[in-house]
């Protein structure tokens, strides 16, 4: 489920008890972030905040509603207890990925970031947090920290689901 989907109703959204992962990246990394959000959602079975599906920030943004377009941003944040980061060679070109990160550090959600492929190096703050370097360490991540934590967590449930189709993301990502 994306949770930025207002059209869920408000009850759905605290009903439910997987974790909410938001995705943030640059917006030229769209492509990256649905292929992402489907792999997410479709294979390990969380539950995803994606900007580009919130009604209410896109009416913020059409009508440039700076107060509207950061409380969109901090409720998808409050959904969620994973922020993963896309990390491509435009995201240091970014505004509001450091603003994502930098709120989601002050409210204590987890902080992950994944590398896609031909990145060497990215901010020194992200260092200080997961750093993900493929497909199989940002499966082991969710997995562990889903929602029964690292109690079920195997290596052979992890190879398994990444047997799985994993769409167009090899592409981006090892």
């Amino acid at each position: 489920m994306n949770k930025a989907d207002s059209s869920l109703g408000f009850f759905r959204k605290i009903q439910s008890d997987k974790v909410c992962v938001f995705i943030s990246h640059k917006k030229e990394d769209q492509d990256i972030a649905i292929e992402l959000g489907k792999y997410l959602t479709e294979q390990l079975d969380v539950d995803i905040y994606l900007d580009l599906f919130d009604s209410e920030l896109r009416e913020a943004v059409s009508v440039e509603n700076d107060a509207k377009i950061v409380a969109s941003v901090i409720n998808g944040l409050k959904l969620s207890q994973v922020l993963l980061c896309i990390i491509t060679d435009k995201t240091r070109l970014s505004w509001w990925v450091p603003y994502e990160i930098g709120m989601a550090d002050n409210a204590g959600v987890k902080i992950a970031s994944i590398k896609t492929k031909n990145i060497d190096d990215f901010p020194s703050f992200l260092k200080t947090k997961t750093v993900l370097n493929n497909l199989t360490e940002l499966t082991e991540f969710i997995l562990k920290n889903g929602k029964y934590g690292s109690a079920f967590y195997s290596d052979q449930h992890r190879d398994s689901l990444l047997q799985r189709k994993t769409g167009s993301l090899n592409q981006y990502f090892e």
